[in-house]
């Protein structure tokens, strides 16, 4: 069952949640860093199945129909763009995930084999023995990265992702609205506390 964690924010002026591009030839408003920054601090610990309801109010009052609709608008827009930034981003990171790993792998191919022949060689014993671990040594090294990237470095970027899309679908209501059941309810406020019943 998937349940609530609502994000509540207040503001002086409603227009401090929104800063505005290039009036020419664009009239697109785009959500605050500020605000936009911590909207994503307080969704960060929730539940990964909750869905997000982001309670607005301006000066300790409930924001009008207009404001929650405009920032909900806003919202979908500023991190659906986060969220398509981060596809590719994660995409282009298992592609070279996969691309070194391919590289590495030959490296320590070739490393293994020349350790063979090193090995073979009439060489004295102790450049014999330093030449051979120091390729295998180097093969390995070769394979730190591509083994970094999958299996380390996905999985923060595809989180921030899924936390941007679950942002995107975000509804706006005014603060102290109709409230879902507290067995479903995970509540986050701007000072940390929850919010009265």
């Amino acid at each position: 069952m998937k349940g609530i964690t609502r994000i509540g924010i207040d503001v002086p002026h409603i227009e401090q949640l929104f800063t505005t591009f290039d009036p020419s030839p664009f009239h697109e408003h785009n959500l605050n860093r500020p605000i936009g920054q911590y909207i994503v601090s307080q969704a960060w610990d929730a539940p990964r199945r909750d869905r997000f309801i982001i309670d607005l109010s301006e000066n300790g009052r409930p924001a009008d129909l207009a404001a929650t609709t405009k920032l909900e608008k806003v919202t979908d827009v500023h991190f659906g763009r986060l969220a398509t930034t981060e596809h590719q981003n994660l995409r282009r990171l298992l592609r070279r995930g996969v691309i070194s790993l391919i590289i590495g792998l030959c490296v320590l191919a070739a490393c293994t084999a020349l350790a063979q022949v090193v090995d073979a060689a009439p060489i004295r014993d102790g450049w014999r023995e330093g030449l051979r671990d120091g390729l295998s040594v180097f093969g390995w090294v070769a394979n730190w990265r591509p083994a970094e990237i999958l299996f380390y470095d996905w999985w923060p970027v595809r989180r921030s992702r899924n936390l941007y899309r679950r942002l995107a679908a975000a509804e706006v209501v005014p603060a102290g609205g109709p409230r879902l059941s507290s067995e479903s309810l995970l509540s986050s406020t701007s000072d940390g506390s929850p919010p009265a019943p």
